[in-house]
């Protein structure tokens, strides 16, 4: 079992933990709001990737300290939701969005086909292969007991003008108890907590999570952290560590069934 914390950075994909270890598999869709070379960013696009529309603030830090405190493995996006979206399909109309708020992204204006492709190619596809054989190395271990695959996201505290007053919305499309006992242990930790809120994988808003956790029968859900609770790396982590509690707490089958 490797007993150092192993971190590799590739171009599209960052991994993070103890390969084959732990109750987690942790994947971050939007984990950076980083824009590759050779594409180039206005100042007008920096100030909209600085925002949740380039990426989940916050999201990374707490998935990094998940890490840590439970000895698991997390695969972090290393590119902004704004070149394309890994956690929408390709087929889905905001895989690659021309516009923020009305903002015409500069990266975004005159894309064609072979440019689309190739995002998907290098960004998409590179780390949606990375959660495979994250997910393979652990199901591998044997005897490895309990896992669940935790996809972790943030939300903007202010949509459309009204404040969202919630800490935490639990996402799920399958496993219900599961997901309820997570709210309950979040809500224990002095969370507010709702269940497929501020979204609803019921709406099939948690592509990426479902699509693996179907793929490999694994037991998963996604997480969504209110981003004025995590807007800083300190208070990141005094969230995580409340969050590994209520994680811990769990108990379900290896593989779901």
């Amino acid at each position: 079992m490797t007993t150092e914390i192993q971190h590799g950075v590739s171009e599209a994909v960052e991994t993070y933990g103890y390969p084959g270890q732990g109750p987690l598999v942790i994947t971050c869709e939007h984990a950076s709001n980083r824009i590759p070379r050779p594409l180039s960013t206005t100042t007008d696009d920096k100030a909209w990737l600085a925002t949740h529309w380039g990426w989940d603030i916050g999201a990374r830090t707490v998935s990094r300290e998940l890490v840590r405190r439970s000895r698991s493995y997390a695969v972090l996006a290393r590119f902004s939701r704004l070149l394309c979206d890994p956690n929408r399909p390709p087929t889905h109309r905001d895989f690659i969005r021309k516009d923020t708020e009305g903002w015409s992204l500069s990266f975004n204006r005159t894309l064609e086909e072979p440019q689309i492709a190739w995002r998907q190619a290098e960004y998409f596809d590179r780390y949606h292969d990375a959660v495979d054989a994250a997910i393979r190395a652990r199901m591998a271990r044997p005897g490895g007991g309990d896992v669940v695959l935790l996809s972790v996201h943030s939300f903007t505290p202010i949509w459309n003008g009204r404040m969202r007053a919630m800490d935490m919305g639990v996402l799920f499309d399958k496993y219900e108890p599961i997901a309820q006992r997570l709210g309950e242990e979040l809500t224990k930790e002095g969370f507010q907590t709702a269940l497929n809120e501020p979204y609803s994988a019921l709406d099939g808003l948690n592509y990426a999570v479902s699509r693996h956790g179907t793929a490999h029968g694994l037991v998963y859900l996604e997480l969504e952290m209110n981003q004025s609770l995590i807007a800083t790396p300190a208070r990141a982590r005094k969230v995580a560590a409340r969050l590994s509690r209520a994680l811990s707490k769990l108990q379900v089958r290896a593989k779901a069934r």
